[in-house]
This record gives C-alpha cells, sequence and structure tokens, in this order.
C-alpha cells in the first residue's frame, strides 16, 4: 500500500506543482484502490457510500501537508456529517471517524457525542483522537470526554477518533489494519448518524 518514497513526497521540499503532481500520480491511486476494498464494506449499511479524494483546489502558493481520501453517504461531500477519512502525513497514515466542525451548530449531533463517551473510551487502547484533521496531533482515547465537552463549547473544534500507523511501522500488514479498524468504528458511526 503506502510505501517509505510515498511518506517522502511529504518529508521533502518541493514546489506545490510537483507534490500536486506526486499526489495525483502516485497517492491517489492507492486512495482509489483502497476505496474499492472499503466501500463494500459501508454499503452494507443500506446507504451508498461515496469516496471523495482531496483535490486541494484552493491551494495557489504553500503545498499540502497532507492528503487524504473520505467516505461519506453523500455524492455532494462528507464535511457536514460524520464520515471515515484515510489519510497520509509526513509520518503516519491514519484511519479517522471525523465530526467536524462544519456540523455546528447541531445540539442534538452534541448530546449524542456526550452519550456515546463510552462508546469512544471502549474503543481499542491504540485507538487515537484528534481535535483537528488539518494537524498532525492526536491525544489519548483518555481525553475524550474533554474532547467531547470542547466539541460543544468551542466553535473550532472537532471530535476525531481512529487509528495511526506510523511510516517505521508500514508494511504489508496495512491494508488489514486498516480494514479492522474501520469495522471497529463501524458501529460508532452508526449511533452516530441515527
Amino acid at each position: 500500500m503506502f510505501t517509505k518514497a510515498d511518506f517522502d513526497i511529504f518529508k521533502t521540499d518541493m514546489t506545490l506543482e510537483a507534490r500536486m503532481d506526486a499526489i495525483k500520480n502516485i497517492i491517489d491511486p492507492k486512495f482509489e484502490a483502497f476505496a474499492q476494498q472499503v466501500l463494500p464494506i459501508l454499503n452494507e449499511d443500506g446507504q451508498t457510500w461515496t469516496a471523495h479524494v482531496a483535490k486541494h483546489l484552493r491551494r495557489t502558493v504553500y503545498p499540502p501537508d497532507n492528503t487524504w481520501v473520505a467516505f461519506a453517504p453523500n455524492k455532494r461531500g462528507y464535511k457536514m456529517m460524520p464520515h471515515f477519512e484515510l489519510g497520509i502525513w509526513e509520518d503516519n497514515v491514519y484511519l479517522w471517524l471525523a465530526v467536524l466542525e462544519n456540523m455546528k451548530p447541531n445540539a442534538e449531533l452534541v448530546q449524542r457525542l456526550v452519550d456515546l463517551t463510552p462508546d469512544y473510551a471502549a474503543l481499542p487502547d491504540h485507538f487515537v483522537l484528534s481535535a483537528d484533521h488539518m494537524v498532525n496531533v492526536v491525544q489519548p482515547l483518555a481525553q475524550v470526554p474533554a474532547l467531547i465537552e470542547r466539541y460543544g463549547q468551542v466553535k473550532k473544534s472537532e471530535v476525531i477518533v481512529g487509528l495511526r500507523i506510523a511510516d517505521v511501522d508500514a508494511d504489508e500488514t496495512m491494508p488489514a489494519q486498516l480494514l479492522t479498524a474501520l469495522r471497529e468504528l463501524i458501529p460508532l458511526y452508526e449511533k452516530l448518524r441515527s
């Protein structure tokens, strides 16, 4: 799936054009191939899921630090609903279940997140949290109550949970690890969307 050379795309100084070319020709085909494994699993819930490969269209100067493909049951977009996201930074690959700031204000969603705090906490210990999908920083699962409380109070906040695989741990088992993580996150997604 992802190799050392793929991570190097984000470690090496490149122009916007060079990085976008590498993303388009090297990373995006890997996202599309993985989507062929993910979409049948997600479609089992009766919805028609779509893979949204990031295009970085608003970029005009600075090359992106990461890129991703998002999976949502909506052809028009994904940020306005809970969704799954597979992405790559210079030092890790991640698979998230994301509730982004774009879903606010939504008091019902905030209450659902509060009610699901034990479900988040019960996820496997190797899962981590993130408060911002555009920052390569994670927190331990133990921080989920504080993260959910912050989501209800702070406009620019998110509740993101999932698996990160460090570049040094990337090997042939990565696709299986990511699919296992997806299956572990689906029950939480189902409760979030209901």
